[in-house]
Protein backbone atom coordinates (compact mmCIF):
# COMPACT_ATOMS: atom_id res chain seq x y z
CA UNK A 1 0.00 0.00 0.00
CA UNK A 2 1.21 3.54 -0.59
CA UNK A 3 2.47 5.35 2.47
CA UNK A 4 0.06 7.74 4.16
CA UNK A 5 0.67 10.60 6.51
CA UNK A 6 -2.09 9.70 8.97
CA UNK A 7 -2.74 6.44 10.78
CA UNK A 8 -6.28 5.02 10.22
CA UNK A 9 -7.37 5.29 13.84
CA UNK A 10 -10.39 2.96 13.94
CA UNK A 11 -8.59 0.18 12.08
CA UNK A 12 -5.47 0.58 14.21
CA UNK A 13 -7.41 0.46 17.50
CA UNK A 14 -9.30 -2.61 16.29
CA UNK A 15 -6.03 -4.33 15.38
CA UNK A 16 -4.49 -3.52 18.78
CA UNK A 17 -7.62 -4.82 20.55
CA UNK A 18 -7.54 -8.21 18.86
CA UNK A 19 -3.76 -8.43 19.43
CA UNK A 20 -4.40 -7.79 23.15
CA UNK A 21 -6.93 -10.65 23.24
CA UNK A 22 -4.55 -13.00 21.44
CA UNK A 23 -1.65 -12.22 23.77
CA UNK A 24 -3.90 -12.80 26.79
CA UNK A 25 -3.86 -16.40 25.57
CA UNK A 26 -0.07 -16.41 26.00
CA UNK A 27 0.41 -14.44 29.21
CA UNK A 28 -2.15 -16.48 31.15
CA UNK A 29 0.30 -19.40 31.12
CA UNK A 30 2.67 -17.78 33.60
CA UNK A 31 1.51 -20.47 36.06
CA UNK A 32 2.06 -23.34 33.62
CA UNK A 33 5.33 -24.50 35.19
CA UNK A 34 3.67 -25.00 38.58
CA UNK A 35 0.58 -26.60 37.02
CA UNK A 36 2.65 -29.13 35.05
CA UNK A 37 4.59 -30.12 38.17
CA UNK A 38 1.28 -30.58 39.98
CA UNK A 39 0.36 -33.03 37.22
CA UNK A 40 3.46 -35.04 38.16
CA UNK A 41 5.98 -33.90 35.56
CA UNK A 42 9.60 -33.31 36.55
CA UNK A 43 11.08 -29.83 36.22
CA UNK A 44 12.94 -30.93 33.10
CA UNK A 45 9.83 -32.27 31.38
CA UNK A 46 7.82 -29.24 32.45
CA UNK A 47 10.56 -27.02 31.00
CA UNK A 48 10.45 -28.94 27.73
CA UNK A 49 6.67 -28.56 27.49
CA UNK A 50 7.01 -24.83 28.11
CA UNK A 51 9.89 -24.22 25.68
CA UNK A 52 8.44 -26.24 22.78
CA UNK A 53 5.94 -23.40 22.32
CA UNK A 54 8.82 -21.01 21.50
CA UNK A 55 10.49 -23.61 19.27
CA UNK A 56 7.33 -24.11 17.22
CA UNK A 57 6.95 -20.34 16.90
CA UNK A 58 10.56 -20.00 15.74
CA UNK A 59 9.99 -22.68 13.08
CA UNK A 60 6.83 -21.01 11.78
CA UNK A 61 8.35 -17.53 11.62
CA UNK A 62 11.41 -18.91 9.82
CA UNK A 63 9.50 -20.93 7.23
CA UNK A 64 6.07 -19.34 6.70
CA UNK A 65 6.43 -15.56 7.30
CA UNK A 66 7.37 -14.81 3.70
CA UNK A 67 4.09 -16.34 2.48
CA UNK A 68 1.85 -13.98 4.45
CA UNK A 69 0.53 -10.97 2.55
CA UNK A 70 -2.19 -8.42 3.20
CA UNK A 71 -4.36 -10.44 0.80
CA UNK A 72 -4.20 -13.80 2.63
CA UNK A 73 -3.56 -12.46 6.15
CA UNK A 74 -7.15 -12.88 7.30
CA UNK A 75 -7.33 -16.53 6.21
CA UNK A 76 -4.30 -17.22 8.39
CA UNK A 77 -5.86 -15.31 11.29
CA UNK A 78 -9.20 -17.11 11.21
CA UNK A 79 -7.52 -20.53 11.11
CA UNK A 80 -5.11 -19.51 13.88
CA UNK A 81 -7.93 -18.35 16.15
CA UNK A 82 -9.69 -21.69 15.82
CA UNK A 83 -6.46 -23.48 16.72
CA UNK A 84 -5.79 -21.20 19.73
CA UNK A 85 -9.32 -21.67 21.03
CA UNK A 86 -9.20 -25.47 20.71
CA UNK A 87 -5.74 -25.59 22.32
CA UNK A 88 -6.80 -23.48 25.29
CA UNK A 89 -9.80 -25.68 25.96
CA UNK A 90 -7.66 -28.78 25.51
CA UNK A 91 -6.06 -28.37 28.94
CA UNK A 92 -9.36 -29.44 30.50
CA UNK A 93 -9.02 -32.90 28.96
CA UNK A 94 -5.32 -33.50 28.26
CA UNK A 95 -2.92 -34.41 31.07
CA UNK A 96 -0.34 -36.78 29.57
CA UNK A 97 3.06 -35.83 28.18
CA UNK A 98 2.79 -36.57 24.46
CA UNK A 99 -0.70 -35.05 24.01
CA UNK A 100 0.43 -31.98 26.00
CA UNK A 101 3.52 -31.72 23.80
CA UNK A 102 1.33 -31.69 20.69
CA UNK A 103 -1.00 -29.21 22.39
CA UNK A 104 1.87 -26.80 23.10
CA UNK A 105 3.09 -27.10 19.50
CA UNK A 106 -0.44 -26.39 18.31
CA UNK A 107 -0.60 -23.28 20.49
CA UNK A 108 2.69 -22.01 19.11
CA UNK A 109 1.48 -22.52 15.54
CA UNK A 110 -1.92 -20.97 16.31
CA UNK A 111 -0.52 -17.84 17.95
CA UNK A 112 1.87 -17.43 15.02
CA UNK A 113 -1.07 -17.64 12.59
CA UNK A 114 -2.81 -14.85 14.51
CA UNK A 115 0.04 -12.45 15.32
CA UNK A 116 2.19 -12.71 12.17
CA UNK A 117 -0.67 -11.55 9.88
CA UNK A 118 -1.41 -8.74 12.35
CA UNK A 119 2.10 -7.39 11.73
CA UNK A 120 1.54 -7.57 7.97
CA UNK A 121 -1.70 -5.60 8.36
CA UNK A 122 -0.01 -3.11 10.70
CA UNK A 123 2.80 -2.47 8.23
CA UNK A 124 0.23 -1.77 5.51
CA UNK A 125 -1.29 0.97 7.69
CA UNK A 126 1.73 2.97 8.83
CA UNK A 127 4.12 5.38 7.14
CA UNK A 128 7.63 6.53 8.00
CA UNK A 129 6.14 9.66 9.59
CA UNK A 130 4.12 7.74 12.20
CA UNK A 131 5.91 4.40 12.44
CA UNK A 132 7.49 5.15 15.83
CA UNK A 133 4.26 6.08 17.60
CA UNK A 134 2.39 3.25 15.85
CA UNK A 135 4.84 0.58 17.03
CA UNK A 136 4.93 2.16 20.48
CA UNK A 137 1.16 1.78 20.88
CA UNK A 138 1.14 -1.62 19.18
CA UNK A 139 3.82 -2.91 21.54
CA UNK A 140 1.68 -1.68 24.45
CA UNK A 141 -1.09 -4.01 23.26
CA UNK A 142 1.49 -6.81 23.20
CA UNK A 143 2.83 -5.98 26.66
CA UNK A 144 -0.31 -5.07 28.61
CA UNK A 145 -1.60 -8.65 29.00
CA UNK A 146 1.59 -9.56 30.90
CA UNK A 147 0.75 -6.85 33.44
CA UNK A 148 -2.96 -7.75 33.66
CA UNK A 149 -3.43 -11.50 33.25
CA UNK A 150 -1.24 -12.84 36.11
CA UNK A 151 -3.15 -10.73 38.65
CA UNK A 152 -6.53 -11.57 37.12
CA UNK A 153 -5.63 -15.26 37.07
CA UNK A 154 -4.73 -15.22 40.75
CA UNK A 155 -8.07 -13.61 41.60
CA UNK A 156 -10.08 -16.01 39.42
CA UNK A 157 -8.01 -19.01 40.54
CA UNK A 158 -9.74 -19.06 43.92
CA UNK A 159 -13.11 -19.47 42.18
CA UNK A 160 -12.31 -22.38 39.83
CA UNK A 161 -11.04 -25.93 40.23
CA UNK A 162 -7.63 -25.38 38.71
CA UNK A 163 -5.47 -23.48 36.18
CA UNK A 164 -6.88 -25.52 33.27
CA UNK A 165 -10.20 -23.72 33.70
CA UNK A 166 -8.44 -20.36 33.58
CA UNK A 167 -6.65 -21.37 30.36
CA UNK A 168 -9.92 -22.49 28.80
CA UNK A 169 -11.72 -19.38 30.04
CA UNK A 170 -9.12 -17.09 28.49
CA UNK A 171 -9.73 -18.84 25.16
CA UNK A 172 -13.20 -17.28 25.44
CA UNK A 173 -11.63 -14.03 24.21
CA UNK A 174 -11.13 -15.64 20.80
CA UNK A 175 -14.76 -15.50 19.54
CA UNK A 176 -14.78 -11.75 20.22
CA UNK A 177 -11.41 -11.42 18.50
CA UNK A 178 -12.90 -13.35 15.58
CA UNK A 179 -15.70 -10.75 15.26
CA UNK A 180 -13.19 -7.89 15.48
CA UNK A 181 -11.19 -9.54 12.71
CA UNK A 182 -14.27 -9.70 10.47
CA UNK A 183 -14.83 -5.99 11.11
CA UNK A 184 -11.18 -5.20 10.41
CA UNK A 185 -11.27 -7.21 7.19
CA UNK A 186 -14.31 -5.20 6.07
CA UNK A 187 -12.63 -1.88 6.93
CA UNK A 188 -9.30 -2.68 5.27
CA UNK A 189 -11.05 -3.99 2.15
CA UNK A 190 -12.68 -0.55 1.84
CA UNK A 191 -9.22 1.03 2.17
CA UNK A 192 -7.98 -1.15 -0.70
CA UNK A 193 -10.93 -0.14 -2.86
CA UNK A 194 -9.89 3.48 -2.38
CA UNK A 195 -6.66 2.90 -4.26
CA UNK A 196 -4.39 1.07 -1.83
CA UNK A 197 -2.79 -2.15 -3.10
CA UNK A 198 -1.06 -5.02 -1.37
CA UNK A 199 2.38 -6.42 -2.04
CA UNK A 200 2.48 -10.02 -3.22
CA UNK A 201 4.32 -12.89 -1.62
CA UNK A 202 8.11 -12.96 -1.83
CA UNK A 203 10.24 -15.99 -2.61
CA UNK A 204 12.29 -17.73 0.06
CA UNK A 205 15.52 -16.83 -1.73
CA UNK A 206 14.61 -13.14 -1.91
CA UNK A 207 13.44 -13.01 1.69
CA UNK A 208 16.55 -14.55 3.19
CA UNK A 209 18.94 -12.64 0.92
CA UNK A 210 17.25 -9.53 2.30
CA UNK A 211 17.95 -10.73 5.87
CA UNK A 212 21.68 -10.82 5.17
CA UNK A 213 21.83 -7.07 4.57
CA UNK A 214 23.94 -5.57 7.37
CA UNK A 215 21.31 -3.09 8.56
CA UNK A 216 18.62 -5.79 8.68
CA UNK A 217 20.81 -8.45 10.30
CA UNK A 218 22.12 -6.04 12.95
CA UNK A 219 18.62 -4.99 14.05
CA UNK A 220 17.51 -8.64 14.23
CA UNK A 221 20.58 -9.53 16.30
CA UNK A 222 20.07 -6.68 18.75
CA UNK A 223 16.40 -7.59 19.12
CA UNK A 224 17.38 -11.18 19.92
CA UNK A 225 19.88 -9.98 22.54
CA UNK A 226 17.20 -7.73 24.06
CA UNK A 227 14.79 -10.63 24.56
CA UNK A 228 17.53 -12.93 25.84
CA UNK A 229 18.20 -10.29 28.49
CA UNK A 230 14.53 -9.74 29.26
CA UNK A 231 13.55 -13.41 29.63
CA UNK A 232 16.79 -14.39 31.39
CA UNK A 233 16.17 -11.73 34.02
CA UNK A 234 12.47 -12.60 34.30
CA UNK A 235 12.91 -16.32 34.92
CA UNK A 236 15.96 -16.04 37.20
CA UNK A 237 14.99 -13.00 39.22
CA UNK A 238 12.95 -14.63 41.98
CA UNK A 239 15.74 -17.03 42.90
CA UNK A 240 18.29 -14.20 42.65
CA UNK A 241 16.22 -12.07 45.04
CA UNK A 242 16.03 -14.92 47.54
CA UNK A 243 19.82 -15.33 47.32
CA UNK A 244 20.18 -11.66 48.33
CA UNK A 245 17.78 -11.98 51.26
CA UNK A 246 14.72 -10.46 49.57
CA UNK A 247 11.66 -12.64 50.15
CA UNK A 248 9.00 -10.63 48.32
CA UNK A 249 10.30 -9.33 44.99
CA UNK A 250 7.27 -9.68 42.69
CA UNK A 251 6.55 -5.96 42.75
CA UNK A 252 9.91 -5.39 40.99
CA UNK A 253 8.35 -6.60 37.74
CA UNK A 254 5.05 -4.85 38.44
CA UNK A 255 6.86 -1.50 38.62
CA UNK A 256 9.20 -2.31 35.73
CA UNK A 257 6.23 -3.30 33.54
CA UNK A 258 4.34 -0.19 34.60
CA UNK A 259 7.22 2.06 33.52
CA UNK A 260 7.53 0.20 30.20
CA UNK A 261 3.81 0.56 29.49
CA UNK A 262 3.81 4.26 30.48
CA UNK A 263 6.70 5.00 28.10
CA UNK A 264 5.05 3.18 25.21
CA UNK A 265 1.57 4.53 25.88
CA UNK A 266 2.39 8.19 26.52
CA UNK A 267 5.78 8.64 24.91
CA UNK A 268 4.96 7.47 21.40
CA UNK A 269 6.09 10.70 19.75
CA UNK A 270 9.60 10.13 21.15
CA UNK A 271 10.03 7.31 18.64
CA UNK A 272 9.09 9.59 15.72
CA UNK A 273 11.00 12.72 16.78
CA UNK A 274 14.36 11.28 17.87
CA UNK A 275 16.95 9.07 16.23
CA UNK A 276 15.85 5.46 16.63
CA UNK A 277 19.45 4.22 16.80
CA UNK A 278 20.26 6.67 19.59
CA UNK A 279 17.15 5.60 21.49
CA UNK A 280 18.22 1.96 21.19
CA UNK A 281 21.77 2.69 22.39
CA UNK A 282 20.35 4.77 25.26
CA UNK A 283 17.98 1.94 26.18
CA UNK A 284 20.78 -0.60 26.28
CA UNK A 285 22.93 1.77 28.36
CA UNK A 286 20.13 2.01 30.96
CA UNK A 287 19.71 -1.77 30.94
CA UNK A 288 23.45 -2.38 31.38
CA UNK A 289 23.42 0.08 34.29
CA UNK A 290 20.50 -1.81 35.79
CA UNK A 291 22.50 -5.05 35.83
CA UNK A 292 25.42 -3.29 37.53
CA UNK A 293 23.07 -1.89 40.18
CA UNK A 294 21.48 -5.31 40.71
CA UNK A 295 24.89 -6.78 41.41
CA UNK A 296 25.24 -4.43 44.36
CA UNK A 297 21.78 -5.21 45.72
CA UNK A 298 21.69 -6.78 49.20
CA UNK A 299 18.35 -5.58 50.57
CA UNK A 300 15.07 -4.09 49.37
CA UNK A 301 16.10 -0.44 49.70
CA UNK A 302 17.17 -0.01 46.05
CA UNK A 303 14.84 -2.56 44.46
CA UNK A 304 12.23 -0.09 43.20
CA UNK A 305 14.72 2.48 41.77
CA UNK A 306 16.46 -0.34 39.92
CA UNK A 307 13.08 -1.49 38.58
CA UNK A 308 12.57 2.02 37.17
CA UNK A 309 15.99 1.90 35.48
CA UNK A 310 15.14 -1.42 33.82
CA UNK A 311 11.68 -0.13 32.93
CA UNK A 312 13.18 2.87 31.10
CA UNK A 313 15.72 0.73 29.27
CA UNK A 314 13.34 -2.01 28.24
CA UNK A 315 10.49 0.41 27.60
CA UNK A 316 12.51 2.27 24.99
CA UNK A 317 14.00 -0.78 23.28
CA UNK A 318 11.24 -2.69 21.50
CA UNK A 319 9.33 0.18 19.81
CA UNK A 320 12.58 1.78 18.61
CA UNK A 321 13.88 -1.55 17.27
CA UNK A 322 10.67 -2.41 15.43
CA UNK A 323 10.25 1.05 13.94
CA UNK A 324 13.92 1.09 12.88
CA UNK A 325 13.39 -2.24 11.12
CA UNK A 326 10.45 -0.69 9.26
CA UNK A 327 12.56 2.30 8.19
CA UNK A 328 15.64 0.37 6.99
CA UNK A 329 13.61 -2.28 5.14
CA UNK A 330 12.65 -2.09 1.49
CA UNK A 331 8.85 -1.61 1.25
CA UNK A 332 8.10 -5.10 -0.11
CA UNK A 333 10.09 -6.76 2.69
CA UNK A 334 8.72 -4.72 5.61
CA UNK A 335 6.04 -7.15 6.74
CA UNK A 336 8.41 -10.11 6.51
CA UNK A 337 11.25 -8.31 8.31
CA UNK A 338 9.09 -7.13 11.18
CA UNK A 339 7.75 -10.68 11.52
CA UNK A 340 11.33 -11.94 11.65
CA UNK A 341 11.73 -9.68 14.66
CA UNK A 342 9.20 -12.02 16.28
CA UNK A 343 11.41 -14.95 15.29
CA UNK A 344 14.21 -13.38 17.34
CA UNK A 345 11.72 -12.84 20.20
CA UNK A 346 11.08 -16.58 20.32
CA UNK A 347 14.77 -17.35 19.92
CA UNK A 348 15.70 -14.97 22.75
CA UNK A 349 12.91 -16.33 24.94
CA UNK A 350 14.28 -19.84 24.42
CA UNK A 351 17.98 -19.04 24.83
CA UNK A 352 17.76 -16.43 27.63
CA UNK A 353 16.72 -18.71 30.51
CA UNK A 354 18.92 -21.52 29.16
CA UNK A 355 22.13 -19.47 28.90
CA UNK A 356 21.34 -17.57 32.09
CA UNK A 357 20.87 -20.79 34.01
CA UNK A 358 24.19 -22.17 32.77
CA UNK A 359 25.93 -18.90 33.72
CA UNK A 360 24.46 -18.95 37.23
CA UNK A 361 25.45 -22.59 37.73
CA UNK A 362 29.00 -21.83 36.58
CA UNK A 363 29.70 -18.40 38.09
CA UNK A 364 26.87 -17.57 40.46
CA UNK A 365 24.57 -14.58 40.19
CA UNK A 366 27.40 -12.04 40.37
CA UNK A 367 29.07 -13.61 37.35
CA UNK A 368 25.78 -13.76 35.48
CA UNK A 369 25.01 -10.10 36.18
CA UNK A 370 28.47 -8.91 35.12
CA UNK A 371 28.23 -10.92 31.89
CA UNK A 372 24.75 -9.51 31.24
CA UNK A 373 25.96 -5.94 31.86
CA UNK A 374 29.03 -6.38 29.65
CA UNK A 375 27.03 -8.11 26.91
CA UNK A 376 24.38 -5.39 26.91
CA UNK A 377 26.92 -2.55 26.82
CA UNK A 378 28.98 -4.34 24.17
CA UNK A 379 25.89 -4.87 21.99
CA UNK A 380 25.07 -1.16 22.23
CA UNK A 381 28.63 -0.18 21.26
CA UNK A 382 28.77 -2.51 18.25
CA UNK A 383 25.31 -1.42 17.14
CA UNK A 384 26.31 2.24 17.37
CA UNK A 385 29.44 1.60 15.28
CA UNK A 386 27.52 -0.41 12.66
CA UNK A 387 25.11 2.51 12.31
CA UNK A 388 27.96 4.52 10.81
CA UNK A 389 28.53 1.89 8.08
CA UNK A 390 26.80 2.82 4.85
Amino acid sequence: MPEKQSLPLLEFVTLCSLVFMAVCNISVYYSLNVYLQELGFTKSLAGLLISVYSLSGMFMYATVSNRITAVNAYRFMFAGMVLVCISGCGYLYIHNFLPLLLLRIGQGVGIFMVLAPCVTILVSMVSQENVGSAFSLYSTALLLPYAVMPHVSEQVGALVEGPAWIYAGTAGFIPLAFLLTLFLQFRTSKMEKHGQSSEGAISARESYTNLMRLKIFSVLTVNGVYFMIFTGLFFLFQDFAHSRGISQAGYFFSLQMGVMIAIRLFGGTLFDRFSKRRLIVTAFAFTAGGFVLLNGLHDESMLLPIAVVFGIGMGLSAPALNSLMFVVSEPRFRGFNVNMMMFTVHMGSFLGPLIGGVAVDSMGYSGFLWIAAAGTAGTALVFMLLGRVK
